[in-house]
């Protein structure tokens, strides 16, 4: 149950028949498979960019390492966790690395996902509450979902303009989002 990240044995059995079936299912481009918050607030069916988010956008997958958000994938479950962060973290590097061509990479990664790769030109961007004294937490996987579609929809590459994203009273303050 653990391994999958859920609470309670139906559910696990359910899962790991879903996972078990991977090979045949029907595979659609990953930045529509996952569902999670982020995804929900970046809202890519409606998104007027598609081609540069399936492009620009990469996600750490539990059980395809970082792959582009445009990389078909099956229906699955399996969550990262220290053992996959660490068995990931070579060929992950490596991938962003040659996606990154030698540019910064923004990560809007959690802590455990962000774990799964290594590069020195990361940039990395929390979303910050009581005037910058605590990460946003599960709340702030919302903005980063309407950051990342701010992101993509006005082709956003320079931290610069980071400025120009005002949702929910956050102000970028040169390295993070802060909310008062």
């Amino acid at each position: 149950m653990k391994f999958y990240g859920v609470k309670d044995a139906a559910k696990a059995k359910v899962v790991h028949t879903q996972n078990q079936a991977c090979l045949t299912a029907p595979c659609i481009p990953a930045i529509q498979r996952y569902t999670g918050v982020v995804y929900h607030y970046l809202d890519y069916p409606t998104l007027g960019k598609k081609q540069a988010a399936r492009k620009r956008i990469h996600i750490v997958s539990g059980l395809f390492g970082l792959i582009p958000g445009g990389t078909k994938i099956p229906i699955y479950k399996l969550p990262i966790n220290p053992w996959l962060a660490k068995y990931w973290r070579e060929v992950n590097t490596q991938r962003l690395a040659e996606a990154a061509k030698k540019k910064p990479v923004l990560s809007l990664l959690p802590q455990a996902y962000a774990k799964a790769l290594t590069l020195d030109d990361v940039i990395h961007i929390d979303f910050r509450v009581q005037g910058g004294k605590k990460t946003a937490g599960h709340a702030g996987k919302a903005i980063k979902g309407r950051f990342v579609r701010f992101l993509i929809e006005n082709g956003i590459t320079d931290t610069k303009d980071f400025s120009e994203f005002h949702e929910d009273g956050f102000l970028f303050d040169g390295r993070d989002f802060v909310q008062p």
